[in-house]
This record gives structure tokens, sequence and C-alpha cells, in this order.
């Protein structure tokens, strides 16, 4: 008997001597390659969720309030965005193109096929997305308090390494698109592509947004995909 149960120890601790073990990440070694890897890209999808408390822009069709954007990035400097903002109560789309430092904009609903050259995003150029020091690379170096959380996979199977920090508002308005501008201190969940390693996950949340009717605060959602796929740009006729 004793031999069998030295034998089954022997078989228990050759087994867990034999376990794999995560690999140790260093997560600023990670973020700063993701940077490098993201600016290297030639086009890329990103989506821009909103939940939580709400949070109003101002434009043509007065102070509405921002719901979510599609849009498809082509490099060097091409943009091109569907936004859903909420304006008197009312869902309205308006759908964005932009090359370089022009903008072009119609009202999906209200103008139809009529495009305005004239800028939507005051400002905005889509080449801050992955210039050196803006857009996706200041996010990630304007990460402090930087912790690996390790290993998980998102909900579409998506294998990733988490990594959780805070940074300044307005160093990760260019991850927005710049249509919206974060101020103050936020908090900060990223999700890096554990083979491609790339940002495929922002989670940005503006704790000063709680309120007491809106309990919940402002947080963005921003996933990166299909990324090097070939573009399907549909521009105003004038910026063909």
């Amino acid at each position: 008997m004793r031999r069998w149960l030295m034998l089954i120890m022997v078989i228990l601790l050759a087994a867990c001597a034999g376990a794999p073990t995560e690999e140790p990440v260093d997560p600023l070694e990670l973020v700063t390659d993701a940077a490098e890897n993201i600016r290297e890209t030639e086009s890329f999808r990103l989506s821009v969720e909103r939940s939580g408390a709400s949070y109003f822009v101002e434009t043509d069709l007065g102070s509405v309030d921002f719901r979510r954007a599609m849009a498809q990035y082509v490099a060097p400097d091409v943009l091109q965005a569907t936004v859903r903002l909420i304006a008197a109560g009312l869902p309205a789309d308006v759908e964005i193109f932009s090359r370089g430092e022009e903008q072009w904009y119609r009202h999906t609903v209200l103008t139809a096929n009529v495009w305005f050259h004239a800028p939507f995003a005051e400002g905005f150029n889509p080449e801050t997305l992955i210039a050196e020091d803006t857009g996706f690379q200041t996010a990630l170096n304007s990460l402090i308090n930087l912790s690996y959380e390790g290993q998980t996979t998102l909900e579409d199977g998506t294998p990733v390494y988490h990594l959780t920090g805070r940074a300044q508002g307005e160093e990760i308005s260019a991850l927005l698109a710049n249509m919206v501008e974060t101020t103050g201190e936020v908090l900060v969940d990223v999700f890096i592509h554990r083979s491609l390693i790339i940002p495929v996950r922002f989670v940005i949340v503006q704790p000063d947004t709680a309120t007491e009717a809106e309990p919940e605060p402002t947080t963005w959602t921003v996933d990166v995909y299909d990324i090097n796929a070939e573009p399907a740009l549909d521009p105003p006729p004038d910026a063909s």
C-alpha cells in the first residue's frame, strides 16, 4: 500500500511540475510594442460605444447626445464614420468623411445624399490616430499606475492581455476621433491582442460624470478590428 501511495504522490508531483505557467509580462514593454505596431497598420475599423451618463456635443442640430460611432481608417489620413446622435429625443445619424484636414458630413435622415464640405469635428485629422505623438501612441504612453491583470478573451474569442491604468482625459481624446472631449483623470482598461500585439479594445471611464440623476459614469468602449482588411469607403463625389 505504501508503495502505491508513494507512486501516486510521485505522479502528482511530476504533473504539477510540468503544468504550463504564464510567462511574466512587462506592461510598459507591452504598451510600447502595441503602440508601434498599430502605427504600422494600413487600415482598421473602429467602433466607439457610450454607456452610462449622457454626453452632449454641440452640432448644427444643437446640443445632441452622443451614442456611438462606427469608423474606418485608411492610412495615412482618411477616415469615414457614421455617428449616432440623439437630437430632441430622436435618433439621428451623421456620416463623416475626412481626408487630412478636410471634412465632409451629411445627415443621413435630414439631408439624404447632400454632403456639406465643412468640418464636423473641428481640427480633427485622421493621421493623428496613428501619429507618433498623438492618438494611440499618446493614449498608451500616457497611462500611469499601469497594472497587468492577466490573460483573457473578448466576447468574440479574441485572445488578449488585459492592462489597467489611469490617464488624463485630454491625452486620449484622439481615440474618440476628437468628436468628444474627455477631461480630468479617467480610468482605462486596455486589451492587447496576444499574437498581433495590437490594442483591440479600450474602456475609458470618466468618474466625475456620475450624478444623482445618472449614477453610472460616462464610459467609452473603443474596439479596433478588421486590421489591414480591404477598405470599403464611400467618399463624397468631390473627395474621391
